[in-house]
């Protein structure tokens, strides 16, 4: 049998030219998946603004408030000087204001607030009238008497008109969400109460 060589040239230019269409398949395919995969891409979200951008999540500056507190050499309140960064609106200051006040443990002075007494609630209604409600520690836990139920009252009413001269003008002393006739069993708390001495 004779070998043609015109007829091996024919098969191999067309080996070569399959070879090549594959090759140039192969490589359109390959682009056509990368120019996809980008359409696909989840965009990075911009990155959030600054604290400072926003006025209202700026910290206030620190105040200085009275809280009331027992001088237990002359069994007398006197005002004793805290700084706060204190709300701007009036119903979450007097919240700060009076955890303060339950809280605060002076070295020099006594707290009329019985230990472990808890704030839970407060409210100023429309007629300027803040109603406080105190865990039953208040109740509960006080050493009762005249004078001792005095000062604690005194304590609550001195700091809330003192921190709220214009805003609150009677104060409501609640425990546990309901009206109380008294702490120990001698003021008459059954009615809002205001500044008195």
């Amino acid at each position: 049998m004779k070998y043609n060589s015109s007829t091996g040239f024919s098969r191999l230019l067309i080996i070569w030219g399959i070879t090549l269409l594959v090759v140039a398949i192969s490589l359109g395919l390959t682009l056509f998946l990368i120019e996809q995969s980008k359409q696909t891409v989840i965009p990075i979200a911009p990155p959030p603004l600054p604290v400072a951008a926003n006025p209202s999540d700026t910290p206030p500056p620190p105040q200085r408030v009275n809280l009331f507190l027992l001088d237990p050499t002359a069994l007398t309140l006197v005002p004793v000087k805290i700084e706060r960064r204190l709300h701007t609106e009036s119903t979450q200051r007097l919240r700060q204001v009076i955890k303060a006040l339950i809280q605060e443990t002076s070295p020099n002075f006594r707290n009329p607030i019985p230990r472990g007494t808890l704030l839970n609630e407060v409210y100023i209604d429309s007629h300027q009238t803040a109603y406080l409600d105190f865990s039953r520690h208040l109740t509960d836990g006080h050493i009762g008497g005249t004078t001792a139920e005095r000062l604690t009252v005194m304590a609550i009413l001195k700091t809330v008109f003192d921190a709220f001269p214009n805003d609150i003008k009677q104060v409501q002393i609640l425990i546990d969400g309901n009206e109380v006739k008294t702490l120990a069993g001698h003021l008459n708390l059954s009615q809002p109460l205001h500044f008195f001495d």
